[in-house]
């Protein structure tokens, strides 16, 4: 007999079916079947022979090595249950037969198959059987004053029971198929939200300081302009650098970044060096823009101010009384006094074009791809309509077709 082999759930199953003396099994965590196949076999067998040690513990649950239903029902059957924190190897003994294995924790990988050679457990000789009994929980023997178990001296606490139910009911296990699917799309793909943020330019308006009189002017073009709020820079263009900006950044979403339905788009994470390479380099335009830009503004916002103080400070000048702010300015207020005041009181209310440059930004937000989304049948569609051939077969979806055909087995 081959020592490599292997111990699905089916085996661990059979093997517990067929022992006629007792079965020991020390392991992370149980299935419901296997729970099941120990109850039937504590049935059949003499009064506490079967002994079962596990990790009884809300990430055992949760890392999908084993079910806590399984462990309630254990111990509902009055099968001895013994508690070791944090074990992870797994030991079958049934008679005088054993094996060591490693269980599947199936948030990561699925229950390994007998048709591929997935060995996941070594068969142990009689001697190793006899050796690992004396470290284990006595089992169909007398308990002697020999030294205590090295795994399973101690029974699962009742506190241990219901401090796991409840960490389980406030956070529940994942559906393990689904967990397994995430972690492949998310090595493979990556949500991108890619948008700039600009600015308005002709809609952008500042509100009069109060003390200001409205003008009575005869410019047609600074009436359609003034009401209680300015209108700052009339019919101005957006600049050329910031319409190449944009075209370049829409270039880039339509090259890198392809829409899989409502769920957004999505970029395949081989292109991410790449995609984020060229992001940096219109970044470093979208600076150099800025910096053009503000000077720009800067100088148009100036001359704005000084085109209408003018005719704001003979308003000002002319009013009876005299404002207060412009009779503290001197004790004899002259028209230029008047054109200063109203000058620095529109500077005060005028933002500063550094200030409205500062808007601009890139914004790009990654998001990995959740459980939501798998279960979005248009997101779902779309990938597979994106995928390349070569990719469809590579050996990472193989974890999805094997998670699928097993959902569609279960449902049958």
């Amino acid at each position: 007999m081959p020592f490599f082999t292997t111990l699905d759930s089916e085996r661990l199953c059979r093997e517990i079916g067929d022992a006629r003396s007792h079965v020991i099994l020390a392991a992370p965590g149980v299935t419901g079947k296997v729970a099941q196949a120990l109850i039937d076999a504590a049935g059949r067998l003499p009064a506490l022979h079967v002994g079962v040690v596990l990790d009884v513990s809300a990430q055992v649950a949760h890392l999908g090595y084993g079910e806590f239903a399984a462990v309630e029902r254990l111990r509902a059957a009055s099968i001895d249950v013994r508690h070791h924190p944090g074990l992870r190897l797994g030991v079958l003994i049934c008679d005088d037969h054993g094996w060591s294995f490693a269980s599947p924790a199936r948030l990561v990988e699925t229950d390994p198959t007998v048709d591929i050679d997935a060995f996941n457990a070594i068969a142990l000789t009689t001697a190793q059987v006899l050796a690992l009994r004396n470290e284990l929980p006595p089992v169909g023997r007398q308990e002697t004053k020999s030294p205590a178990p090295v795994v399973g001296e101690h029974t699962v606490p009742q506190a241990t029971m219901q401090e796991v139910a409840t960490a389980l009911q406030v956070a529940p296990p994942q559906q393990f198929d689904l967990a397994r699917q995430t972690q492949v799309y998310t090595s493979i793909i990556q949500f991108v939200e890619l948008e700039l943020e600009g600015f308005n330019l002709p809609a952008h308006t500042v509100q009069l300081p109060a003390s200001l009189p409205l003008l009575a002017t005869n410019d047609e073009n600074l009436k359609s302009r003034i009401t209680a709020h300015f209108r700052v820079f009339g019919k101005q263009a957006p600049p050329k650098e910031l319409a190449e900006i944009k075209a370049a950044l829409e270039a880039l979403r339509k090259k890198h970044l392809k829409p899989v339905g409502k769920a957004g788009r999505i970029i395949f994470k081989s292109e991410l060096p790449k995609f984020k390479l060229k992001l940096e380099l219109i970044g470093e335009e979208l600076k150099k823009c800025q910096e053009t830009l503000t000077k720009d503004l800067q100088k148009c916002i100036d001359g704005v101010v000084d085109s209408i103080s003018p005719e704001l400070g003979q308003a000002l000048f002319a009013s009876k009384p005299l404002p207060l702010s412009l009779r503290m300015r001197s004790t004899e207020p002259t028209l230029e006094d008047a054109v200063a005041q109203a000058n620095d009181e529109l500077r005060a209310c005028f933002p500063l074009a550094a200030q409205l440059v500062q808007a601009m930004r890139i914004h790009i937000y990654y998001k990995d791809v959740t459980y939501a989304t798998l279960q979005d049948e248009s997101f779902c569609e779309s990938l597979k309509a994106l995928l390349p051939e070569d990719m469809k077969h590579h050996a990472l979806f193989a974890e999805i077709t094997a998670a699928k055909a097993s959902e569609t087995k279960a449902g049958e």
